[in-house]
């Protein structure tokens, strides 16, 4: 009994004396895991992870490329088929535009020519003298009588609004060459309307809203590159959000000029 407690105490004494001379670093550099992380390759143990991990998207790419192409920012992401459909869109609006604008450009075309040859500036201005009075020769007097009694006076230049003005206000009825009442007839409020002077405002209204819908193709097409570029940005980060994932493994970690084995955890997103 008295023998069994003397080696008991010594070995007690022994292991305490142990303890207090050996470095613990020793047995975590003995371990089996140690070992194999000593015994990995040279580039495993020296390198890291350095950045994002591969096979995310950047949101700012994606918004960018939408926003200049409908449509691209989808590709880049991998979202095909909502990539054609901006495409698409895009493709329809322009198409519009430019069928309308010309369509627009050709009927006004149209008119202006109808307008030259059926409205006469020269009978304008001499149903004006006959109701003023003054000298046809006299154009600043008659121009200034024609302010001073019509809300409207004619443009000096054939521009747009000398156009829409001989077939929209009444004054000008009377130059159609069609007209029903004379250039010199004082019947101002019973005036009507020459069947060209209606014709010609059929197609000035026709050119009008072919412009109108060439103008909702551009429309569409800017509000199709804003919601490509809001949907790319927000499936981009959608898809990266989907992509996050973490893992476990064990790994070389460096501590105090030696080499030791680590629980590595790893979330990527």
């Amino acid at each position: 009994m008295k023998k069994g407690i003397l080696f008991y105490m010594f070995c007690l004494f022994t292991a305490t004396a142990f303890a207090q001379q050996t470095d613990w670093s020793h047995f975590i550099l003995d371990s089996p895991k140690n070992q194999f992380a000593l015994n990995l390759p040279q580039d495993a143990t020296a390198q890291a992870p350095q950045g994002a991990p591969e096979g995310l998207y950047s949101v700012k790419k994606a918004l960018l490329f939408s926003a200049v192409v409908p449509g691209a920012g989808q590709a880049y992401t991998g979202s095909y088929f909502k990539a054609g459909g901006f495409l698409l869109v895009e493709a329809a609006a322009w198409t519009v535009y430019a069928l309308y604008n010309s369509k627009g450009n050709d009927i006004e075309d149209e008119f202006h020519k109808y307008a030259d040859e059926h409205w006469s500036e020269d009978d304008y201005w001499y149903w004006i003298a006959g109701h003023s009075g003054i000298d046809r020769e006299n154009m600043d007097a008659l121009r200034e009588w024609e302010h001073k009694n019509f809300s409207h006076g004619l443009h000096l230049e054939k521009d747009q609004q000398y156009y829409e003005m001989i077939g929209k206000y009444d004054q000008f009825n009377y130059a159609w060459d069609d007209s029903e009442i004379g250039l010199l007839d004082t019947g101002w409020s019973q005036s009507l309307r020459s069947k060209h002077r209606l014709y010609y405002e059929d197609r000035r209204d026709a050119s009008n809203n072919a412009f109108k819908t060439a103008t909702w193709g551009i429309t569409v097409a800017m509000l199709n590159h804003i919601l490509s570029a809001a949907e790319a940005a927000f499936g981009a980060k959608h898809k990266n959000d989907a992509k996050i994932s973490a893992d476990v493994h064990v790994k070389p970690l460096y501590q105090d000029g030696r080499i030791y084995t680590a629980l590595s955890l790893n979330v990527s997103w």
